[in-house]
């Protein structure tokens, strides 16, 4: 995206983790900031898009509503801290495997989420007198244009802290080296939203995997931490040939007709071999957000989603 990029003309080109520049070609080069390197500019690639009316406030809450979902669908999260995504990026993130989805998220998803929470949070506490765009000025300043030099992570911190006008510690624990879920209700209540998930009364079951794409056949690509498959036993590429011994359905979903607690038979080719591998379903637990408007909303609420949102 043409945003994204852009922007990295200042975060990363400039204004970047100490550790990345000068950089040394020779060796890979480890840092816990990528979050702020690519989250951040995540962020700001949608927010600039809002701000240049390119985006409908509605365009930009779906974008963000998306990135919500994405993040809550992924069992990594549950697994991978922020900072840890961005120090292992060398050996996993640029190595995906077929389990990465398990243990593992992405710095820029979380990254980006953890941007909102910030701005939202300044903006919200400094009654609108500042937000995040003053924190990325500030070190620019401070750093690139002064200094001359990089940021460490202490120094980012304390630059957050300047503008949110109290100690961070707390989030960090939490949502940047800890794997405490984050509260999105509680931020976007600063600017009068919150949101609802539109598959809570959903009870349908789940197998727990995905399939390669573009095959006519079902062959396991993963398996989700948690899922009956992986309870029960059923492999990456595992070939699902039967369910309760009859065939399965040329397209849609192979266990349509199942609830949660049934229990099934799933007839699987392993390495040439045909196996059968009882299986008790399960709840689908996938989430898919919305955000609305919280009812009277305050005028406190509404002056922050005005500066957030750029509103008129």
């Amino acid at each position: 995206m043409a945003a994204h990029e852009h922007f990295h003309l200042w975060n990363v080109k400039r204004l970047r983790p100490i550790v990345l520049g000068p950089f040394d070609y020779d060796n890979e080069n480890y840092t816990t900031n990528l979050w702020i390197a690519e989250g951040f500019t995540a962020y700001y690639q949608d927010i600039i898009v809002r701000r240049t009316q390119l985006y409908t406030p509605e365009n930009y809450l779906n974008v963000l509503v998306d990135n919500i979902n994405q993040l809550e669908n992924i069992p990594g999260a549950k697994v991978q801290t922020l900072s840890q995504s961005s120090y292992d990026a060398w050996i996993k993130a640029y190595r995906p495997n077929e389990n990465s989805v398990n243990t593992g998220i992405s710095y820029y998803t979380k990254g980006a989420i953890v941007a909102l929470m910030l701005d939202l949070e300044i903006i919200n506490d400094s009654k609108g007198k500042s937000s995040l765009d003053d924190v990325m000025k500030y070190m620019y300043n401070e750093y690139y244009q002064t200094k001359k030099r990089g940021y460490t992570d202490a120094e980012f911190k304390r630059g957050l802290e300047k503008f949110a006008g109290k100690n961070l510690d707390d989030f960090y624990n939490k949502y940047i080296n800890g794997l405490t879920q984050v509260p999105y209700d509680k931020y976007l209540a600063y600017a009068g939203y919150k949101t609802t998930n539109t598959l809570a009364d959903n009870n349908e079951s789940a197998l727990g995997i995905t399939q390669i794409p573009l095959i006519p056949r079902v062959i396991v690509a993963t398996v989700q931490r948690g899922s009956a498959a992986w309870i029960d036993g059923i492999n990456v590429n595992d070939e699902i040939v039967a369910i309760d011994n009859k065939p399965l359905p040329e397209t849609g979903n192979i266990i349509a007709d199942k609830k949660p607690g049934d229990k099934i038979e799933v007839t699987v080719i392993r390495d040439g071999l045909t196996m059968v591998i009882p299986v008790t379903l399960l709840k689908d637990t996938k989430v898919k957000y919305k955000i609305e408007d919280l009812p009277n909303p305050s005028v406190e609420q509404l002056a922050v989603r005005k500066k957030w949102l750029t509103l008129k």
